[in-house]
């Protein structure tokens, strides 16, 4: 499967099918962190375009995946710092399970959009992509311990802005 995977990201017509494979987690990442569907679709398209001229620079073709998330969100900053971006402002629009209560989410739309880019990718790497911190320091390319202080500090902030939140830590549930 590895050797498969090699020789499809070594050729153009193979490398344009791991872009093929990885399109709807990317756009997921990619809407997650910037809160706007059509931002975040061309974003991930202005990414694809990058790392398909960029496919000679990928020396191990098993981080693949990483290492087009890690282009996907340096496109997703670059795209938060357009002007035009910021005029318009963020959607309402969170890639979530939806909440028991829709006051709650709108509640957790509202502090996740709060949250910079940086902070909302380790949030939607660890919490809904289901990675481990270790796993979500490789992805995006930093130390865990980074990874670590943005979760912390992630959660630090929503737990401030939404009153009554307290972390479940009970572990009543089996």
């Amino acid at each position: 499967m590895d050797e498969e995977r090699d020789a499809r990201a070594s050729q153009p017509a193979g490398f344009e099918q791991l872009l093929r494979a990885n399109a709807a987690s990317m756009l997921r990442f990619a809407d997650f962190v910037l809160h706007d569907r059509s931002a975040a679709e061309d974003a991930v398209q202005e990414a694809f375009m990058i790392a398909y001229q960029r496919r000679g620079a990928l020396r191990d073709p098993a981080a693949f995946t990483p290492w087009l998330r890690t282009i996907v969100l340096r496109e997703c900053l670059r795209w938060r710092r357009r002007g035009f971006f910021r005029a318009f402002g963020l959607s309402d629009q969170v890639v979530a399970p939806a909440a028991v209560d829709p006051a709650v989410q709108l509640d957790l739309a509202r502090a996740v959009r709060r949250l910079s880019p940086k902070l909302r990718a380790v949030i939607f790497l660890h919490f809904f992509e289901d990675q481990t911190l270790n796993r979500v320091a490789l992805e995006l390319n930093i130390p865990e311990a980074t990874a670590k202080t943005r979760l912390y500090e992630a959660l630090r902030r929503l737990q401030r802005v939404l009153p009554g939140y307290e972390p479940s830590n009970t572990g009543g549930e089996t």
